[in-house]
């Protein structure tokens, strides 16, 4: 059995899912297109049917039609004599089995010798043919459809089939042809030449043609009387319109009225109750009415269904063998990586002499245990380098961590540093990118009146800068123990770091000498950022200075000296530009702009709160991103 995340499983899982999906998008297709080409047949056929039933009418009726027209023909010519009419409409009767009744209505009292009303009738009475004259005050046909339709429009009419109750108990269309009489003055309606045809051989071909199980043709009459239907109880009993009151279905009485305005449509529709069907209807010739084919969708798709029902069982069975014979493949095949892994888990544990299983094959995982015993090799060669680095890198850190602590020894960080000094308060911090930086600070006093603070950054990072910084911050003691004068400190110092600087080195360097008497600042600046003043009433200014060079670069470079007067209260903020170039995710830099708002928002509180509080402004800006340079600052307070 397959292990629960083994590599065959994975395999087979992948292959069966690829399969499946390719199978699925197959049958899909094959499902959708041939569904759309059963519809698209069953489409053309319903309407080839549909056409084949309105030719089989139209070849019925059309001789049918011509029997009143020859009437009408021949009455209008003149050459009729009124008492030999019942001989011709007898004659049509003899001739044509489909004809149940003919006549000729004329106008009434357009012939006067024969009264007002003259309807000679031919009709049929089971074997006989029988003949009558029909009009007067009980049957006044003037007003009767058949003949006040086509009298008004001129045209032929096919009159609203009916049950011809008693007489001929059969379903019945009248068709009706007007017809002009000459007279002197010319010619003139002379009335309506008929025939009644008996319809029931409309049943006969609308019940013999079947499309799939349950799918029938029916015919309308232009007022949607059913004519013909395979349900005889609908017969001329009921209309769509009476059908979708009944059914409550407001979709039959849509489709009704689009027949009766000769529409040709096909469509889906559905009943409450009976499903999906389609139908396709069209008119019949000479406004007889319309034939629909009516047909369920169920059925239609009836074999599509069955079909997809055998392909899915195939489907299900394909899948089954091709799991069971890729199982069995892929696990014989997958058998040594097992063997492999168990080997190089115990690699991973330290154990690099395991013995890896031998491959008969020459495949991939021949090549993969051949990977895996140079791996072994040069693991060993790789962990005893690792043991050497690592002893050396820890010996190098422990180092740089005794040079941190002996840089942080250099500087002062004891605070407040002077308690027996009221007129100043001090506060500093340094904090370097890598184990040991370049930034530098220092103060001290020069004699009980002078008070001495510098601030530098040197170039670069790490153990070079921190070098530097240590050689300058010795060399202020020593210069400043001679020389009182910051500019001349500076003189110094530059000459004496210029010396073998063959590394190019340099740092940027304030100096200032504070009088505690007076609270006069004298200053020199090489190349620093300019410290910002604080007065005691909040206002906030930086020293101007000129441009000058940082320490190490020139040596023969004369600094200038400044002064500035302090009063009780004011306080100098000095910074290295670790503070103004701090960096967020985004690139953005801390700014002078910041520093100036957070020493403003800040401007009573003492100097160690001062620090504190930029720190954690510093902090939210970078918002975890890391320190790109060592950051440093200074506040003295002058209490006067």
């Amino acid at each position: 059995m397959l292990r629960k995340e083994s590599l065959a499983r994975r395999i087979i899982s992948r292959v069966i899912a690829i399969t499946g999906l390719l199978l699925f998008a197959l049958l899909s297709t094959y499902y959708l297109y041939t569904r759309y080409m059963i519809r698209e047949t069953t489409r053309e056929y319903a309407i080839q049917l549909a056409g084949n039933v309105v030719g089989e009418i139209e070849q019925q009726l059309k001789p049918l039609e011509m029997l009143p027209q020859m009437l009408a023909t021949t009455a209008g010519l003149g050459i009729l004599h009124p008492d030999s009419v019942t001989e011709m409409l007898k004659d049509i009767l003899e001739n044509n089995e489909d004809v149940y009744g003919t006549s000729l209505a004329f106008e009434p009292g357009i012939l006067p010798d024969k009264g007002k009303y003259f309807m000679p009738y031919a009709y049929r009475e089971g074997t006989k043919i029988k003949t009558t004259y029909l009009g007067g005050i009980d049957y006044d046909y003037h007003y009767m459809d058949w003949y006040q339709i086509p009298a008004m429009l001129q045209k032929p009419y096919w009159s609203e089939p009916y049950f011809d109750e008693g007489a001929g108990n059969a379903i019945m269309a009248t068709y009706s042809y007007p017809f002009n009489l000459p007279t002197p003055n010319g010619p003139v309606f002379g009335g309506i030449a008929t025939i009644d045809v008996d319809l029931d051989w409309l049943g006969t071909i609308t019940n013999s043609i079947k499309i799939f199980e349950t799918g029938y043709v029916f015919l309308m009459s232009p007022n949607g009387v059913a004519v013909a239907h395979p349900d005889s109880s609908l017969v001329m009993n009921e209309t769509m319109f009476s059908l979708a009151e009944s059914w409550g279905e407001p979709i039959v009485r849509e489709i009704g009225r689009e027949m009766q305005q000769g529409i040709s449509k096909f469509r889906p529709y559905n009943l409450k109750g009976r499903g999906k069907r389609w139908i396709y209807y069209t008119s019949l010739p000479g406004g007889f009415g319309s034939i629909a084919v009516v047909y369920p969708d169920k059925e239609m798709y009836q074999s599509l269904h069955n079909v997809s029902i055998l392909l899915l069982i195939l489907l299900v069975a394909g899948i089954i063998v091709l799991i069971t014979s890729t199982t069995k493949i892929i696990s014989k095949l997958a058998a040594p990586l097992v063997n492999i892994a168990d080997s190089a888990r115990s690699i991973a544990e330290g154990d690099f002499n395991v013995s890896l299983p031998e491959i008969r094959s020459r495949d991939e995982i021949y090549d993969l245990r051949n990977s895996f015993c140079y791996m072994q090799e040069q693991l060993g060669i790789y962990i005893e380098n690792l043991r050497q680095t690592t002893t050396a890198k820890e010996k190098i850190e422990s180092e740089l961590r005794i040079a941190r602590d002996i840089q942080m020894a250099m500087i002062p960080h004891s605070f407040p540093p002077f308690p027996n000094l009221p007129q100043i308060d001090l506060f500093a911090m340094l904090k370097s990118a890598k184990e040991v930086g370049g930034d530098l600070y220092d103060f001290f006093l020069i004699d009980n009146r002078n008070f001495c603070f510098a601030i530098g950054d040197v170039s670069g990072k790490g153990v070079p800068a921190s070098l530097f910084m240590a050689v300058t911050r010795a060399l202020l003691r020593s210069v400043a123990d001679k020389e009182h004068v910051p500019e001349m400190i500076l003189g110094n110092l530059n000459k004496s770091l210029s010396v073998n600087n063959d590394s190019c080195m340099f740092v940027t360097f304030f100096c200032g000498i504070l009088n505690l008497d007076t609270g006069m600042l004298s200053f020199s600046n090489a190349g620093h950022n300019a410290p910002c003043v604080i007065r005691a009433n909040g206002e906030t200014e930086m020293l101007t200075m000129p441009v000058s060079i940082p320490l190490g670069i020139q040596d023969d470079y004369s600094f200038t000296g400044h002064t500035f007067q302090l009063n009780k209260g004011d306080k100098i903020f000095a910074y290295t530009d670790g503070v103004s170039e701090a960096e967020n995710s985004s690139q953005e830099l801390f700014g002078e702009d910041a520093i100036i708002k957070v020493i403003q928002k800040n401007s009573q509180c003492d100097p160690r709160t001062l620090i504190k509080n930029m720190e954690a402004a510093l902090d939210e800006h970078v918002a975890g991103y890391d320190q790109s340079d060592d950051i440093t600052m200074m506040t003295i307070s002058y209490a006067g």
